[in-house]
């Protein structure tokens, strides 16, 4: 198939692709929740992190507390500028080449063909450098990162996460003599919180079959005040043997979890894509730049 053709299918993906994530990625429409927004991940203050982490009067287990904090502030800020950086070079790069190549697949402009290789080849290895860190990014925080997590300056703590549940809504859930929660054998940091990539589940969002369950619960004694209601009451204390799990908040009645999940997911989906028609537009650019030179050197022997 022509060099030139696949250049120009490779480029336009890069720019359909880029098109598509900016219409739809978290960071550059800023999704808001509540009163949580990516809008503040740009103006996070690392710095007194870092200080704190290297003051002399930190402990050493306080040292390692701040270390973590300060990798997760620098890693939120990093995102935020490294996505629209991404998407935006992503976005030209694209256009111009795939003008380019459109071009020569039209056969116009002949004589600059090599220099249009020269820029495919360049531009891939610019647009995969820099899609890739913001890919690799991504998906950690994704992948790892408490979600809705914020940093308490007054304290430095972590605070707004998402409590974990269980898949039916539930808080708690009898082991036979207690009630035990679905993070009770988890032994990491801030292990009671869901992360990025958890959004998604039916239990953190609006689900019918979760919402008509919890309201016909005919024992009212199994949903409780999370904040009164003692876990390690026997399971066969009155009013709650008939409990083998205990709801301590009502059902969710909303889905913007689940389309902060769905973008963030379809965001490193077309990110991957991306990545890899960078890769093969640099090795089709640097092929239609090395059949250009052999094209000239030949027009130049048949003159001689």
């Amino acid at each position: 198939m022509n060099k030139t053709f696949l250049f120009f299918c490779f480029s336009t993906s890069i720019l359909v692709f880029s098109f598509i994530v900016i219409c739809i990625s978290p960071i550059i429409n800023n999704i808001q929740i509540g009163n949580w927004s990516f809008s503040k991940w740009r103006a996070l203050n690392c710095q007194i992190l870092a200080d704190k982490e290297n003051s002399d009067t930190v402990s050493l287990d306080e040292i390692q507390k701040f270390k973590k904090m300060k990798n997760l502030c620098y890693r939120k800020k990093a995102m935020h500028d490294l996505e629209y950086a991404a998407l935006i070079i992503d976005l030209v790069l694209g256009f111009i080449c795939a003008n380019l190549s459109l071009l020569h697949y039209l056969n116009v402009g002949k004589d600059f063909e090599k220099k249009t290789g020269l820029i495919g080849f360049i531009t891939g290895i610019i647009g995969f450098i820099i899609t890739f860190v913001y890919f690799c990014y991504n998906a950690y925080i994704f992948d790892n990162d408490i979600a809705f997590s914020e940093i308490d300056y007054d304290d430095f703590s972590i605070v707004n996460g998402v409590k974990k549940l269980y898949s039916n809504g539930a808080t708690y859930k009898s082991d036979g003599t207690k009630y035990i929660t679905p993070f009770a054998n988890e032994k990491d940091d801030y292990s009671e919180f869901i992360k990025y990539k958890e959004l998604g589940q039916k239990q953190y969002n609006y689900d019918s079959k979760l919402y008509m369950t919890y309201h016909k619960i005919p024992n009212d004694n199994c949903k409780k005040d999370y904040n009164t209601f003692d876990p390690t009451l026997n399971t066969n204390t009155p009013n709650i043997l008939q409990c083998e799990y205990i709801y301590t908040k009502d059902p969710e009645t909303s889905v913007e979890r689940k389309d902060l999940y769905d973008r963030w997911l379809t965001t490193l989906i077309l990110g991957f894509f991306i990545i890899i028609c960078h890769i093969f537009l640099l090795i089709f650019g640097f092929l239609i730049f090395k059949s250009g030179n052999n094209t000239n050197e030949t027009q130049t022997v048949a003159i001689v």
